[in-house]
Order: C-alpha cells, then structure tokens, then sequence
C-alpha cells in the first residue's frame, strides 16, 4: 500500500475521531429529574441554561412525559418555522436532544403530551390558520401527525390542545364565537358527538386568551392573556374550579408574590411538571430572545386561600 495514502487515512481517521469525540463531550452528563437541574423557587428562573435554553436559540415550549423519563420541545428555526425536539433517560443519562423525525421540514409547534404519555399534541405554525394535530408515541418511536376531526378543527385557527383524564379537553381557537383568540372546552373528546363550548367571559376577554394549561385533577387552569392593555405582552393567569360555581375570575401569577410574570416580556404557553411541582413557560423580551423558564408551583395554593379572604 502506499505509504502517503496511509498517512492520509490515518490523519482523517484520527479526525473523524476526534469530532465524534468532541461532538459526545458537548453535551454533558445529566441525570435525574428534569435533567438534573437544581430545583427552583417561587421567582422564575432560566430552565436548563446553556442545555436546554440556549443563547443562539428560540425554545417555545417543554413537556416532560408522565413518567418524566422523556422531554419534548419546540424549537424556531432561524426562518421562525418551528420543529420539535427531545431527548430522553438512556440508562440513567439524558440523551443529547435530537429533532423527531415527524418534524422534519413539517413546520409544527407543540402543545402537550396525552394523560396517558401515548401521544403528542401538536399544531401546524400557519399564522391564523393553526389546526391541531397528535402524533402517537410508542417502543418503536413516533408515528405520523394525524389532523384531528371536525368539529375540534375548524375553518379558522385551533391550537394548544390539552387532554385531561377523564376525556374533557382544553384549546384556544380564533372560530366563530370567539371575542379574538378564546379558549374553549370539550366535555368528552370520545364521544360520538362533540360538545364544544367557549368558556365563557369569566375566562376570555375582549383581547387574546391562549394556551390552557390544566391540573391533572382540573382544580385550576392557567393560560396566557394580553388583556387590560398589554399590547402584544401577555401575562400568565390562573382560575380555579369551583365545585358547583364554575370557574374563578383570572389572577396574575404574581397576586401572591411569586415572581413569575415580568412586565417588560411576554409570557405564554405553560406546560406543569408531571407532579405538579413546577410550571414552565416561554418568556421573550424580543424578536430574538425566547427561552424556557420554570419555578416551583408553590405559591399557587397562596392565591387559593387568598380566594376565601
């Protein structure tokens, strides 16, 4: 064999190793619950800083699977598409986050994951013209995006879609009876015919309402608002059920001194941990600066109580 062209084949060898090499090294070692960040408080912190929420990057949304040995999240690209990514505990570590093979070129945003961790729901990023998909999820990976049915989608724009335990679901539509964007309820996604509400005025208001994020036992709901002048800045709220009252008039996040909403951003699409600790949500002050943030849901039972005073 020539001796040159082994020369040749050993230093692009050795190359190829070295990038594989450095290409494993930059994503580090991560183990436990929610990728093993230490645990927030009751002010909103930067979720996964320089892993998860990167400088050079715009994250929309996170989800963690039920059993929170997965993680999914939206991504902009630098054209503002969106795509999905996520990673997952293989063995004990986290995996470096990769695009799902569904989102591929597919311009999709991500609302949440199924009670069960059986399924995606998804929306297409089509300004006013959103229609909401799911995708299953299995051993073997992840199936094709299925539109869902009429009447859930309808000729104007329908996102955010959330399915609770008992059949019921929660999303936000721009459709025929709604002020602006609205959020709206149905009573049993498995029933042979739909009941499709909207929540009503205790909920929406005259501006955006968006982005329902509920309890697993559907105690309260929080969403995002720009209502009371906010100019395109939307704040996060929540509502509790009440047993035979309906829902409660929207608080700030903040009411209870959690510091939660800043004035200077917008805030929108919560997502809660599987436990119910901690919410996470997308904050942007500008076109080029979006990330995830998280904090402890501690103070959410202050603002119950405050409900009595």
């Amino acid at each position: 064999m020539n001796k040159k062209y082994v020369i040749i084949v050993t230093i692009i060898t050795s190359m190829l190793l070295v990038g594989c090499t450095k290409d494993k090294s930059e994503f580090p070692v991560l183990t436990g619950d929610y990728l093993g960040q230490t645990t927030t408080g009751t002010e909103a912190e930067l979720f996964a800083p320089e892993i998860i929420s990167l400088d050079n990057r715009l994250e929309g949304l996170v989800v963690f699977s039920p059993d929170k040995s997965s993680l999914y999240m939206q991504i902009y690209n630098d054209d503002f598409t969106s795509t999905i990514y996520y990673s997952y505990i293989d063995g004990e570590q986290w995996t470096k986050p990769v695009e799902a093979i569904f989102a591929e070129d597919q311009n999709i945003k991500l609302s949440s994951i199924s009670p069960d961790g059986s399924k995606l729901y998804l929306s297409t990023n089509i300004r006013n013209q959103n229609n909401i998909l799911s995708v299953s999820i299995d051993n073997d990976g992840f199936g094709e995006p299925l539109t869902l049915p009429s009447p859930i989608n309808s000729d104007d724009s329908d996102s955010s879609f959330i399915e609770m335990l008992d059949g019921s679901a929660y999303f936000t539509s721009s459709r025929e009876g709604s002020a602006s964007k609205d959020i709206w309820y149905i009573e049993n996604i498995n029933a042979d015919t739909l009941n499709i509400q909207n929540m009503g005025e205790v909920i929406n208001s005259s501006s955006y309402d968006f982005s329902p994020c509920l309890s697993s036992d559907g105690s309260y709901m929080i969403f995002g608002s720009d209502r009371f002048g906010r100019n395109g800045l939307a704040r996060l709220y929540i509502s509790f059920h009440l047993e035979n009252e309906g829902w409660s008039a929207p608080i700030n996040l903040n009411s209870s001194g959690a510091k939660v909403n800043d004035d200077m951003a917008n805030q929108s699409n919560p997502t809660l941990s599987p436990d119910g600790e901690y919410l996470f949500f997308m904050r942007h002050y500008d076109t080029y600066t979006m990330d995830i943030y998280w904090v402890s849901t501690d103070f959410i039972e202050d603002i119950r109580s405050s409900l009595d005073d």
